[in-house]
């Protein structure tokens, strides 16, 4: 199965989401002119949705990550190469997060490979540890910085579940993965984070 092929099977199954409200014909029909290229309609749909998927794609990857626009656009452009295999049955909004999520869990799981020597050195006291943030941002970046200690995995489990509000089912949906292995990460991810956060880690 083509990449793009598999990540539209994987994100249409998230009709659940937020009440499972299906899509209105004015998304369907935005979606197609967009994916026709009617340049009016691919600002509306990319004004209209944005804001929300950048606010994910950065929980998932980091705030100042400079991987988060690319995320953005990718998924705008897979959704306008997959529109045709848009069915309505979910939100366009719900597809489209869909879409984000996978890109950013992509993304994510990239970088953690190709770091992940250089995490294993650091820890073994081989590498230096990254400079306190600035105090004026200490809060959020504290987080940022605990977020990052997620694998990519944990990472989206712990975003949708605990920040986003999302059930286990809805994340399914998004994901394709099953609930028993989500519970086990998101348990996983909490204790990973507790243990940053009281310096056990």
């Amino acid at each position: 199965m083509a990449r793009d092929d598999e990540e539209m099977t994987m994100a249409q199954p998230a009709r659940q989401l937020r009440g499972g409200r299906t899509a209105s014909q004015e998304e369907r029909e935005l979606l197609n002119r967009a994916a026709g290229g009617d340049e009016a309609a691919v600002r509306e749909l990319f004004r209209t949705h944005v804001t929300r998927l950048h606010r994910h794609a950065a929980r998932i990857l980091g705030v100042d990550d400079p991987d988060v626009e690319d995320v953005v656009q990718q998924s705008f452009l897979a959704a306008l190469d997959g529109a045709a295999r848009f069915d309505g049955r979910s939100s366009l909004s719900t597809w489209l997060f869909g879409i984000t999520t996978r890109r950013a869990l992509d993304a994510a799981r990239s970088r953690w490979r190709r770091h992940r020597w250089s995490r294993v050195a650091e820890a073994v006291g081989m590498g230096a540890a990254p400079s306190q943030p600035d105090d004026g941002y200490q809060q959020r970046s504290d987080a940022e910085t605990y977020l990052k200690t997620l694998p990519p995995e944990q990472r989206v489990v712990f975003v949708m579940h605990d920040v986003e509000g999302y059930t286990f089912a809805e994340i399914s949906g998004v994901t394709g993965v099953g609930i028993s292995t989500l519970h086990g990460r998101l348990m996983a991810a909490r204790k990973r984070l507790d243990r940053a956060v009281t310096g056990g880690a």
